[in-house]
């Protein structure tokens, strides 16, 4: 599919639907610019849009529905738009004229006095009316927008009920109807779009589940906010872009070689969990670290070294039976001395060992950790360790995992990621990877970045590990410990959504997803820093 970029896009921020409300409102007081224009504006990317997926203008009926509030006032500069551009379109209102207020009210009756009819759903014109809507290949849901509170009423239910029953497809203008801005929950009935154009900004109801499941494919569009106001710094919410990666990826020059790409030290592995190491491994090379030592139990020495070619193996002293101790600290640290960043936990067993190889590591070292797997496991067991050390820590826990950190469970964790990764990063000084769909990238400085890449190609034994190496590698390349963390999670996502855009996503394996990382990490290099254009596509693939 196309993929357009805003101009200037690097970073994205994530807003409220209050907080873009202000930024609307702040728009025409301080800058001048007339809500007209801004409705106006947004209506018709909303029909390029529609032009981009329906060339046709002859296919098929586009049926309009709008509410009325700002929302419907949107439907209606759609659906004037559409009909001068010869395209068949039914619209309703929710009312009639006398029921719309300002900019809706000046839209639809601009519509009216084009000749174009607007059916009115009321007492004269019951729901039933439009519930059969066989004819309409294309539904645009102009009804509620951002503001919505409160359970959705009749006859609105009714409406969305009607919508998601047709064969048609879907836009959203802005946000499905019925989904909150700020949660993502379905106000009692919401519409299943299959595309979602939202303006200006992403809202935090289209990253939240379920609200993004109901989204479909989202694009954000330009209305002509201004930079300064869609830019500001308290906004501590953030998309991730290929063009903000881009930016950051570490270059590869001419005059190099391999000590030019860093040293990392993995320690990990464990009887029976050889694999995850080996795939860690794999990963920090395919992530463009130079040299990958991965440490292990001496008694898996062998194990590994067959597994693995370019990576270097190293045995340490360990308990006896494939497991390491702080038994082999001191060789541990004489290899990760020359090292500029480490992993630990990829198949390691969780427990009393694991947390005390952790803490002897932070007493002596100061470059990035990446914490996984069972180190995140045995960190459950003392976490208020991690506010007493001074070393740039990366947790990339599972939502099981920070339900164990946290003494809680993975229902309460799901039901607040955001607002917990961001308040334990905070508490802990740590940078801490929320794994997941839309997964979460939360800063010790309070600020959250929030990953669109990967899909369930992801939900397979082994992407964790992946993960890991990839964000080691990219530390030990010379990337900060945040940067690290957010340019990591985009690329192993993207390595997966390449994947499943050539295999789909079925019958797939960790290793396969590995075999995309080249990809990945050239196809974000080979972006421009910018495009001009009309939408930005928060999913790349």
């Amino acid at each position: 599919m196309e993929k357009i970029s805003l101009p200037g896009v690097f970073l994205m921020k994530i807003v409220s639907g209050e907080k873009m409300g202000q930024l609307d409102r702040l728009t025409m007081t301080r800058f001048g610019i007339p809500g007209l224009i801004l409705m106006e504006n947004a209506g018709l990317q909303v029909v390029r849009f529609i032009q981009r997926i329906r060339p046709d203008r002859k296919q098929g009926q586009i049926v309009i529905f709008c509410g009325r509030g700002n929302n419907g006032g949107d439907g209606f500069v759609i659906a004037r738009h559409l009909r001068q551009l010869g395209y068949h379109v039914e619209t309703w209102a929710m009312g009639s004229v006398s029921d719309y207020k300002g900019d809706a009210a000046v839209n639809y009756n601009i519509l009216l006095k084009r000749g174009h009819k607007v059916s009115s759903i009321g007492a004269d014109n019951p729901v039933e009316s439009i519930k059969d809507l066989r004819a309409a290949d294309l539904i645009v849901d102009a009804l509620l927008g951002t503001g919505i509170q409160r359970q959705v009423d009749q006859p609105f239910a009714e409406v969305i009920t009607a919508i998601n029953n047709s064969l048609a497809t879907k836009v959203a203008v802005d946000i499905p109807s019925g989904i909150s801005a700020d949660s993502g929950e379905i106000m009692g009935v919401a519409v299943r779009a299959h595309y979602t154009v939202t303006f200006a900004l992403p809202k935090r109801g289209l990253m939240l589940f379920p609200g993004a499941e109901y989204a479909g494919r989202l694009l954000v569009a330009d209305i002509g906010i201004p930079e300064e106001l869609t830019s500001q710094a308290e906004i501590k919410e953030n998309l991730i872009t290929g063009n903000y990666v881009h930016s950051q990826l570490p270059p590869r020059i001419l005059d190099s070689h391999k000590g030019s790409y860093g040293r990392l030290l993995i320690l990990a592995g464990s009887p029976g969990m050889t694999g995850a190491a080996a795939l860690a491994g794999e990963a920090a090379l395919r992530g463009g670290a130079g040299l990958v030592y991965l440490g292990t139990a001496a008694e898996l020495q062998p194990v590994l070294e067959a597994k693995l070619k370019e990576v270097i193996v190293l045995g340490f002293p360990g308990d006896g039976d494939g497991n390491l101790t702080v038994g082999g600290m001191s060789e541990i640290l004489e290899h990760a001395r020359s090292c500029q960043a480490l992993a630990l936990g990829p198949g390691l067993k969780a427990g009393l060992e694991t947390l005390n190889l952790l803490k002897s590591l932070a007493g002596e070292i100061s470059v990035p950790v990446v914490v996984d797997a069972g180190g995140v496991s045995a960190l459950a067991l003392e976490p208020n360790f991690l506010k007493e050390v001074n070393v740039p820590f990366i947790l990339t826990p599972h939502p099981g995992e920070m339900a164990r950190l946290l003494g809680g469970t993975i229902t309460g964790v799901q039901q607040e990621r955001w607002s917990l990764a961001a308040r334990w990063a905070r508490e802990w000084q740590v940078v801490l990877v929320l794994k997941g769909a839309y997964t979460v990238i939360a800063l010790p400085g309070g600020e959250i970045y929030i990953n669109p890449t990967g899909n369930p190609v992801l939900s397979t034994a082994g992407t964790g590990d992946l993960l890991t190496g990839l964000i080691a590698a990219l530390a030990a390349q010379g990337l900060e410990a945040e940067k690290a963390a957010i340019c990591g999670t985009y690329l192993h996502g993207l390595a997966a959504d390449l994947l499943a855009a050539r295999s789909g996503q079925r019958g797939n394996k960790a290793g396969d997803i590995l075999d995309f990382f080249p990809a990945a990490l050239n196809e974000t290099a080979g972006l421009p820093p910018a495009e001009p254009g009309e939408y930005f596509y928060v999913r790349p693939y």
